[in-house]
């Protein structure tokens, strides 16, 4: 099943300009798929998809992926995680300023995320 942020405004005093997706498979065994999409708000009316793509997490493995969100409003992340054990991939999401300072209230966990029944197109 997949997962979502839900939409993370984006505005005040220190926005974010790149957000940072952790991804770790905890699995010994069993590599994971990752499919995940970024969409971005440049107003509060207009989502758009910017990102899209799919990564394949070697068992006992890492991947950290940077995206540029600076000048949107509000952004999400989506996620499809497949595979033997996608309950072993854990993934967070934090929103980073310009001198890539955590955000701590764009923060999103593992726990935090919401079940969706699909990706948004």
């Amino acid at each position: 099943m997949a997962t979502t942020t839900g939409m993370i405004t984006n505005t005040g005093i220190t926005p974010a300009t790149t957000v940072i997706i952790n991804i770790d498979n905890d699995n010994l065994s069993f590599s994971s798929n990752v499919v995940y999409h970024i969409y971005v708000w440049n107003t509060i009316f207009s989502k758009a998809l910017i990102y899209a793509g799919s990564l394949n997490i070697n068992a006992n493995t890492s991947q950290i992926l940077s995206f540029n969100i600076a000048g949107n409003s509000a952004y999400e992340v989506q996620f499809l995680v497949t595979g033997n054990a996608p309950t072993d991939t854990v993934i967070t999401v934090f929103g980073t300023d310009s001198s890539g300072n955590v955000i701590p209230h764009q923060r999103v966990l593992q726990s935090e995320l919401t079940f969706i029944a699909q990706l948004n197109p």
